[in-house]
């Protein structure tokens, strides 16, 4: 997985992620940020399915969620999985793929560590 963490025009860290995985680079720029606390959670969440001290664990944003695993991590727009009804055309099919990503855990924790150090030096 290719991506590269910048400062935007605002001076505030931003993910950039390759084609397919947008959705993760809005995750990092938009719902994590510099916010440790969340960081350090998301890790001791990371700890407990790496140590099979919990299966599953779902991290609920203010416009993506999280949803995580033993094996792997999905990160969708919120307004995707929403279970209210919307109403659309009947036959319309609903396009998603640029706001859902995944991949795997370990990959996602490696990923968190070089956010954690990038932030870090902010």
């Amino acid at each position: 997985m290719d991506y590269q963490f910048i400062r935007n025009d605002r001076a505030e860290p931003a993910a950039i992620f390759e084609m397919g995985a947008e959705t993760l680079g809005l995750w990092f720029s938009e719902e994590l940020g510099r916010d440790r606390k969340k960081l350090a959670h998301i890790l001791n969440v990371i700890q407990q399915l790496e140590d099979k001290e919990i299966e599953h664990y779902l991290l609920q944003g203010r416009e993506f969620n999280m949803d995580l695993n033993r094996d792997e991590i999905e990160v969708y727009a919120a307004i995707t999985r929403d279970e209210g009804e919307v109403d659309i055309p009947e036959d319309t099919e609903l396009y998603d793929q640029e706001s859902i990503t995944g991949c795997g855990l370990e990959d996602f924790k490696e990923v968190l560590l070089s956010w954690e150090q990038f932030v870090g030096r902010m």
